[in-house]
């Protein structure tokens, strides 16, 4: 459990440990290197820039957790060994974006359910219209099964937890990109999506 001195004072810091996961991380700069990213962002409502940004670790560790637990709960077991993680790409200040990056078919499923704000377990309306739409966009990366699989999973106390508290903080829009990164976000960021309104028209 984080205690406040920990989150807030960075009293207990595990310097050696932190630095160690860092150093030893080659494989998963590898596993970034191999795949095929898109862009991810979600969009938050503004807060003064002028202060700090206080609820970062939160928000941070929330969407990179959710998002393993997601493809943990909603993949075939050697789908999920396969599929890469969450890169934080940027964050930008006073906009409140925060820019990851990732593997689409796994994308498509976090960004369309949180610009639905649906937690694991949690039906999803109309998925046959929905999942048609996405396929306009995404072609064949669209996942019919996991967002079944999403739907038929239990939710975790702690993740619906999480994830209510997420959504709290002003979660306005998700995005996310046709178009694979290929290390010029102006680029990739032409050709974002915004998933907020596919959900919202799904829901006409």
């Amino acid at each position: 459990m984080v205690t406040p001195a920990e989150y807030w004072i960075g009293e207990g810091v595990d310097y050696r440990g932190v630095w160690d996961a860092f150093l030893k991380g080659t494989s998963y700069i590898e596993k970034y290197n191999s795949m095929t990213v898109h862009l991810l962002r979600i969009e938050f409502n503004s807060v003064d820039e002028r202060a700090p940004l206080f609820n970062h670790e939160a928000i941070y560790k929330t969407i990179k957790g959710y998002f393993h637990d997601l493809k943990l709960l909603t993949l075939p077991r050697r789908e999920y060994e396969r599929a890469g993680p969450l890169f934080l790409y940027s964050i930008e200040r006073g906009s409140e974006i925060w820019n990851f990056l990732g593997e689409l078919r796994q994308l498509i499923t976090l960004g369309t359910t949180l610009a639905d704000e649906k937690v694991i377990g949690q039906r999803l309306e109309n998925v046959d219209k929905r999942l048609q739409i996405l396929g306009k966009y995404f072609g064949n990366a669209v996942d019919p099964e996991a967002f079944r699989a999403f739907m038929r999973a239990s939710t975790p106390e702690e993740i619906e937890f999480a994830m209510n508290h997420l959504i709290d903080q002003g979660l306005r829009r998700v995005q996310l990109s046709q178009e694979a990164f290929k290390g010029d976000i102006r680029n990739t960021e032409k050709s974002l999506v915004d998933l907020t309104k596919i959900v919202k028209k799904d829901g006409d």
